[in-house]
């Protein structure tokens, strides 16, 4: 059966490629070449194949190049979208920048205006001390005039019983002989002589009287005085402390324990008791009035002393913030996870700031941070800058706030140009955007 259908596959070739001859002549000879049924079905099957490969090629080609124009235009279409974004951003991070230059210029303002007010509040004290010692002396002058005016008085009333006896005397006188004349002459004259003295006492105890009134005129004006300037100081200082109270309020730190130990560093008391005598009612008001405000200007200055030491503070500027504090979605795994610090995003480079006054415990590589800066600060305060390009400090430096300390990278665990920004309290961590907003009202 095979050979059957063999023979019918050569009759079928046969007929479709019969035998051909090709002539060739020459000038003196004829030559023919013969091909064969199989030669040109071999032929025709090349030809086919390339015909076919061309075809093939050249809808490739062609499918290939509108893949290429395509992508082009997909290209440029996300290329536009991106230039489009990147001003956004750029608009963005202008207008955050400008908004920061203006919050930095209202912490300036709002420091000056504190460092203001709080010489104006020792310059007032001190006034207030010095109207306290002019009205000591008025009040000695005037307890001084009122004993010389008691004894003008009491020598008056001697001078007039002396008048009184006198005049009896003269009485007693008149009724004897008139033997008796020089003697009354003698008294006349005495008596002339105390009359003249009493109204010279009586004189003297009038203009007494008007420097008595006097006296108490200044001494009223000196405690009006005294009391409009105290109660100046006490407005100032209860909004000094309402104010600063906010501050320490809103870092949700232990205000009273950072006052006791900056107490123990900034100030020293000593000394032999000496127990105050009691004086009236008014007089020990106004003791007290001057002790309370001098304890909440005391206050004050603690407080204005401890926030100098702790990290109220902005550490690059112009940066946005990309990622607060607690739990995220972490950028690598997908997975929600603790971050214990903030994040700021600007250009590799961009200048890393000191937050608070310190000692620099570390500066080197740290597994997951890249490049880190740590320092440390008073009453367990301790700040941490991440994913460093570069660090400028050596563990030991004395760096104050504002010093530059870094520059901003991607240095460790990081998707690109950040800074990770940590505050830690005796080891644990804490939110450092309480600090960063307490910061405008503090500096």
């Amino acid at each position: 059966m095979s050979g059957g259908i063999s023979g019918n596959i050569r009759g079928a070739v046969a007929r479709v490629f019969p035998d051909r001859r090709v002539y060739i002549r020459s000038d003196r000879h004829a030559r023919y070449l013969e091909i064969s049924p199989y030669s040109q079905l071999g032929c025709a099957v090349v030809a086919a194949c390339a015909i076919g490969w061309m075809a093939f090629a050249t809808v490739t080609f062609v499918s290939r190049a509108t893949d290429a124009s395509q992508a082009e235009f997909r290209l440029e279409a996300m290329a536009e979208a991106y230039e489009a974004q990147l001003l956004v951003k750029s608009e963005e991070n202008a207008a955050l920048q400008e908004e920061m230059e203006i919050a930095l210029a209202r912490g300036d303002a709002i420091s000056a205006q504190l460092s203001d007010k709080q010489q104006r509040l020792v310059a007032q004290a001190t006034a207030l001390r010095e109207a306290e010692l002019e009205v000591g002396v008025l009040r000695e002058s005037h307890a001084v005039m009122l004993e010389a005016r008691r004894e003008a008085e009491a020598q008056i009333a001697d001078l007039t019983q002396t008048l009184s006896q006198l005049r009896l005397d003269l009485a007693s006188v008149q009724s004897q002989e008139s033997g008796i004349d020089d003697a009354l002459g003698l008294l006349a004259g005495t008596m002339d002589r105390v009359i003249a003295d009493r109204d010279e006492a009586a004189q003297r105890s009038e203009e007494l009287d008007q420097s008595v009134t006097r006296l108490q005129s200044e001494i009223t004006q000196w405690e009006n005085r005294q009391e409009r300037v105290l109660s100046q100081l006490e407005n100032a200082a209860r909004t000094s402390l309402s104010a600063l109270n906010k501050v320490f309020e809103r870092a949700n730190i232990d205000l009273e324990n950072i006052l006791r130990e900056t107490k123990r560093d900034y100030s020293g008391a000593g000394g032999l008791f000496e127990p105050v005598e009691e004086g009236d009612q008014a007089e020990f008001e106004a003791d007290a009035r001057i002790a309370a405000l001098m304890s909440d200007l005391e206050r004050v200055n603690l407080m204005r002393l401890a926030a100098d030491r702790l990290p109220f503070g902005r550490p690059t500027v112009g940066a946005r913030l990309t990622s607060g504090f607690g739990l995220r979605r972490d950028p690598f795994r997908g997975r929600t996870a603790m971050h214990n610090g903030v994040d700021f995003a600007a250009p590799r480079g961009t200048p890393i700031f000191a937050t608070a006054n310190g000692v620099v415990t570390f500066s080197g590589r740290q597994r997951g941070y890249g490049i880190v800066v740590k320092i440390k600060h008073a009453f367990g305060f301790e700040t941490l800058y991440a994913h460093l390009s570069r660090s400028r400090v050596k563990v030991g430096d004395h760096v104050e706030r504002g010093d530059r300390i870094a520059d901003m990278g991607s240095t460790g665990r990081s998707t690109g140009t950040h800074l990770h920004y940590e505050i830690r309290i005796d080891k644990e961590p804490v939110n450092p955007a309480k600090f960063i907003e307490a910061a405008r009202d503090v500096l």
